[in-house]
């Protein structure tokens, strides 16, 4: 009897241990191994971009350091869980909204030229925050970036934009990169949708280990774009009025203007009617008797400090409100003009330049809206939303003046 005993209490221990066992954590779940990154959907129109066919394929995770990003040009690559050295070519601005005021410590590399020589005061507005910038390694701008310098200071990661000059640099080299333990990571602001904007600043979220942070972004971001989607939401085709965009160069001499791309697409997503569309090119030239003959009823320009010129209307970082509005003043009397719709009833504009391509670019489509129909956007404060913006999520400071019109008794 006691035998029998003794060989049922074995059993009973045998399957405790047994079921402790199944319990017991295995190297693939344990807490060491980082959680899988946000998955990023795709950027449509590029057909070699392939959208993962589930979540687990979007953005899995590799080991206890590492995971695997989807970017924006469909490129699936592996990159350190925790990044903490960064090169960045393009989207300077984007970077830090997502990175924060912190991001300038995981910054191992940059391309000056992004700001210097062109947008020098988004140069002096970030330098002034950030001195370091000056001192941290120029790895080039777009088709003079060195492969060589990326290279030499072994970041975690490239960040880069997916269009243009910039990717067409650095997509020869991919293997050079990848042999030396880098890989590049794509986003895509020229798209200007609300769809790649989001999954971009998301992708950087992902990225950068701030996906919270990049979430609340692309929330600010699609809310900001649905006040034009809803504004404009019963308009019809009778109700647009002629617009034409131009980049100041002074009244003397006429700036490009755009197509189909850039500030061409905003034109009728902000409820008009564009001169130009139809045109071959994406910034074309377009000659003043065309201009003329449209007979444009809203004019207006996209501004940016120049080296070049010097009666072309400032806007931007530092800019002067009463200078600006007496150079937009005085395109009125450029030749031809004056009998101009637009001139005559003073519905003349200006906008920063910057404020396309940008995950803060909800400001400039939102005073193209208003502008261009401002009858359903009475309300509508694109200074003070894009105010907010920079006081939530950007390290510099706000300043100057971004957008100006002659109807708005804002100059």
């Amino acid at each position: 009897m006691k035998k029998i005993q003794f060989m049922i209490l074995a059993v009973l221990m045998t399957a405790v241990l047994l079921t402790g066992c199944g319990n017991a954590p295995s190297a693939a779940t344990s807490s060491s191994a980082p959680a899988a990154s946000v998955p990023v959907s795709q950027a449509p129109a590029p057909s070699e971009t392939a959208s993962p066919s589930s979540s687990e394929e979007a953005a899995n995770p590799v080991g206890a350091d590492t995971i695997e990003v989807t970017d924006m040009k469909g490129r699936t690559v592996t990159i350190p869980a925790d990044v903490q050295k960064v090169v960045v070519t393009f989207n300077m601005e984007e970077y830090f909204a997502v990175a924060g005021a912190e991001g300038i410590d995981r910054l191992a590399g940059w391309s000056h030229g992004y700001w210097k020589g062109r947008r020098e005061d988004a140069y002096n507005a970030f330098t002034a925050v950030f001195p370091q910038l000056e001192e941290i390694p120029d790895v080039g701008y777009n088709g003079d970036i060195s492969i060589e310098s990326i290279i030499s200071l072994q970041p975690d990661v490239v960040l880069a934009s997916s269009t243009g000059a910039n990717y067409n640099a650095l997509e020869p080299a991919f293997q050079n990169l990848s042999d030396a333990g880098i890989e590049c990571v794509f986003v895509d602001f020229h798209a200007q949708t609300v769809e790649t904007h989001c999954q971009s600043i998301r992708l950087l979220g992902t990225v950068l280990g701030e996906e919270e942070r990049a979430e609340e972004i692309a929330g600010f971001y699609a809310d900001q774009m649905k006040v034009i989607e809803d504004g404009l939401k019963d308009l019809t085709d009778e109700e647009r009025p002629r617009v034409y965009m131009e980049f100041s160069m002074g009244p003397g001499q006429y700036g490009n203007t755009w197509s189909e791309q850039m500030w061409g697409a905003l034109i009728r997503e902000c409820g008009g009617v564009n001169i130009a569309a139809g045109m071959e090119g994406a910034s074309v030239e377009i000659a003043p008797e065309q201009v003329i003959s449209a007979d444009p009823e809203v004019i207006i320009f996209t501004c940016s400090p120049r080296s070049d010129v010097s009666d072309n209307v400032v806007l931007g970082y530092g800019a002067d409100r009463a200078l600006a509005a007496d150079h937009l003043k005085a395109y009125e009397a450029r030749e031809g003009w004056s009998d101009l719709s637009a001139v005559k009833s003073e519905r003349l504009g200006a906008v920063y330049h910057d404020l396309s391509r940008h995950i803060f670019d909800f400001a400039g489509a939102q005073f193209l809206a208003k502008q261009i129909q401002p009858e359903h956007f009475a309300d509508l404060d694109p200074e003070a939303n894009l105010a907010e913006f920079f006081e939530r999520f950007m390290p510099v400071k706000l300043d100057g003046i971004w957008t100006l019109s002659l109807t708005d008794g804002n100059e």
